[in-house]
């Protein structure tokens, strides 16, 4: 067996994806996927995981999957532009990350629910819950773990977020790169979306070898306030960890969209969590 190390890991997904993404780009596949701003006839690369440099020593390997890239405000002039660069685009959630770790209690990785903690919240108590061993603070936890967007293109659009969990075409292109995460990752466990997982679910099984699948709800300001709240009694604070309820506080759930009564509501996705399956 060859022992890679990260950074070897790190090369070994950014020759895949650039090969992978000179054919589907050759192949006019990429029709609806956001383009530069600079040559309007090419789309945005897209980026390989962020593979934490502690990922390989972890004895239990775990990848997270978000939903799907965002570039809604990319053709703006005043904001875009800054991933034309295929370079710069191709590692992009590892150059945020080392552009913001030492400010930020949870570094921007340019993936939303990540960077705005809700996302890494989840997946730390999903931990918890599996008996996983890992670290205490948000930065140190980040370089145990992978994690990317499973939709691997942001729609080409001026105005909104569009995300395609259903729509199989758009997924399909993404694919090939998750066929190739999973293939040089090799985790022992993919937390994502079910939504996700339930669409492309021959192909993800057929690709993940012996890796146990953890399917979850979107966790998002509306999810939150709505479904899980309706659905779900809200868990008691003092039944959290420290490690967990001292990220829940400072988190705070009062910004970057998650407003009015969420800090409180969002209880109720430990409580939704404590009822998976797979986490009993």
């Amino acid at each position: 067996m060859i022992i890679m190390n990260q950074q070897e890991l790190v090369d070994k997904l950014l020759v895949a994806y650039k090969n992978l993404f000179t054919e589907q780009s050759a192949q006019g596949l990429l029709y609806w996927a956001q383009n530069k701003l600079s040559s309007p006839e090419t789309i945005v690369s897209p980026t390989i995981p962020f593979v934490g440099k502690n990922y390989l020593a972890q004895s239990t390997k775990v990848l997270l999957y978000a939903s799907a890239e965002n570039l809604s405000n990319y053709s703006d002039p005043k904001k875009g532009g800054w991933l034309d660069n295929d370079e710069v685009a191709i590692n992009r959630h590892r150059r945020w990350y080392n552009c913001s770790a030492e400010k930020k209690f949870f570094p921007n990785v340019h993936i939303a629910p990540i960077s705005d903690g809700s996302l890494l919240i989840v997946l730390r108590y999903i931990c918890e819950k599996l008996g996983i061993d890992m670290p205490t603070t948000p930065k140190e936890f980040m370089e145990a773990i992978a994690f990317a967007n499973f939709g691997k293109f942001s729609i080409r659009t001026k105005s909104s977020n569009i995300d395609y969990p259903k729509d199989i075409e758009k997924l399909d292109c993404s694919m090939p790169y998750i066929k190739n995460d999973l293939e040089i990752l090799k985790p022992d466990i993919i937390v994502m979306f079910k939504t996700m997982y339930s669409t492309e679910r021959l192909k993800i099984d057929a690709a993940k070898g012996e890796a146990k699948i953890i399917g979850i709800t979107q966790i998002n300001a509306r999810t939150v306030n709505t479904n899980l709240r309706k659905h779900y009694d809200l868990k008691n604070e003092e039944d959290l960890s420290q490690v967990i309820r001292d990220w829940y506080d400072i988190r705070n759930f009062h910004e970057n969209k998650f407003k009015n009564r969420t800090h409180h509501n969002f209880l109720s996705v430990f409580t939704y969590l404590d009822n998976l399956p797979d986490l009993r």
